[in-house]
């Protein structure tokens, strides 16, 4: 007895760090590890509409794979474009907020004693004030090197997909040759459940950040707020990142109505009141009604993914935290030392305990 838990202890604690050298590996990897992963999600979201395309059509799964690639790619191309043409608008039009800028600046500058000369422009006034000249060139560095690994980032995303999507079409068979025991049902059911719940979230969470930069436009627009196109955009983006997505969403898009209609302050208090409408009503109502079966996590599992896997992978790695989480509590419902992990994941343990011995009472059945 003394011996077996001994043993649990010494492997409990071999667990840890292997947890620990692995996060470690994908930090300094990420480079490899990050586009890898987006492609794996990318693929488990869209095995589904090759498989339907591969039926439906009756073309071969390499000529379904190609079609679903070509639309990814179309749809990146259209999402840069976007971004590019608003940014260029937005420069091209910086002369009309300068005076608007500059008021609200000597308003702060007054306020907090900095320096200011009124004859001067906002960006020479920023510039002897707070000597940004080191931190815009670092910025235009970064902007810089950015762009070509992100270029990058998606080509090999897209390749990684495509090749993922040819070695699905084969992946049960492939299971099946690997695991020839017991293991085996378990196996194709945890996959079968981590694809089929990741298809769930970014379906809906798609869907649902759509109709949430659709609804910001249209709300946007009436009033003539600028770049109504670039706001809509911006808040389906950050959508996809729960809770402090959309609280940075309203935030700059208040911010910047505050800009061009100062001094006149109806149209902020608008656009303040109906984006943060828009956000609540149809992320805590309408989702979780579309959804139908809450994801089951904790909140505070969230706010903890999201700051690790911002650490991890920056930006991207908080659009994925959620995902991710929800394919670790997958595997650890699946694994019966694991069920204390997917329990500590899990948003109310009954609910989770439940789930647990459903596993358990099927395992039994099969066996």
């Amino acid at each position: 007895m003394k011996n077996e838990q001994y043993n649990k202890h010494i492997f409990t604690i071999l667990v840890f760090f292997a947890v620990a050298v692995l996060v470690v590996a994908l930090k300094f990897t990420a480079a490899v590890t990050l586009p890898l992963t987006v492609a794996l999600l990318v693929s488990c979201a869209t095995y589904p509409l090759v498989k339907k395309i591969n039926q439906k059509l009756k073309l071969p799964w390499i000529m379904s794979t190609l079609i679903v690639a070509i639309l990814i790619l179309v749809l990146i191309i259209i999402l840069m474009s976007i971004i590019g043409t608003s940014i260029s608008t937005i420069l091209s039009q910086y002369s009309k907020y300068e005076s608007k800028l500059m008021n609200i600046y000597s308003i702060f500058a007054d306020k907090l004693n900095f320096n200011i000369d009124s004859d001067k422009s906002l960006f020479e006034n920023l510039w002897s004030s707070f000597r940004i000249r080191d931190f815009l060139q670092k910025a235009a560095f970064n902007v810089s090197g950015n762009v070509i690994s992100l270029i990058r980032n998606l080509s090999i995303i897209i390749l990684f997909s495509v090749f993922l999507l040819l070695e699905m079409k084969n992946g049960r068979e492939k299971v099946n040759a690997m695991f020839k025991n017991s293991y085996q049902s378990k196996v194709v059911k945890i996959l079968n459940k981590t694809i089929s719940k990741t298809v769930r979230y970014i379906s809906i969470k798609s869907l649902i950040s759509l109709a949430t930069g659709i609804l910001v436009f249209l709300v946007v627009l009436p009033i003539g707020l600028d770049f109504a196109v670039l706001w809509g955009f911006f808040a389906f983006i950050m959508n996809f990142i729960p809770t402090f997505g959309s609280i940075f969403s309203v935030g700059i898009t208040t911010l910047f109505s505050l800009i061009q209609f100062y001094p006149s302050a109806w149209q902020t208090i608008y656009v303040l009141v109906l984006t943060t409408s828009i956000n609540m009503i149809l992320g805590n109502i309408v989702e979780p009604r579309i959804e139908g079966e809450n994801l089951g996590i904790s909140p505070f599992i969230i706010l903890v993914g999201l700051t690790f896997f911002s650490w991890m992978w920056g930006f991207v790695g908080m659009i994925l935290a959620v995902p991710m989480i929800v394919i670790v509590k997958i595997l650890c419902e699946n694994i019966s030392f694991l069920h204390p992990i997917a329990i500590m994941l899990g948003n109310k343990p009954g609910e989770v305990e439940k789930e647990l011995s459903k596993e358990e009472e099927t395992e039994s059945e099969e066996n």
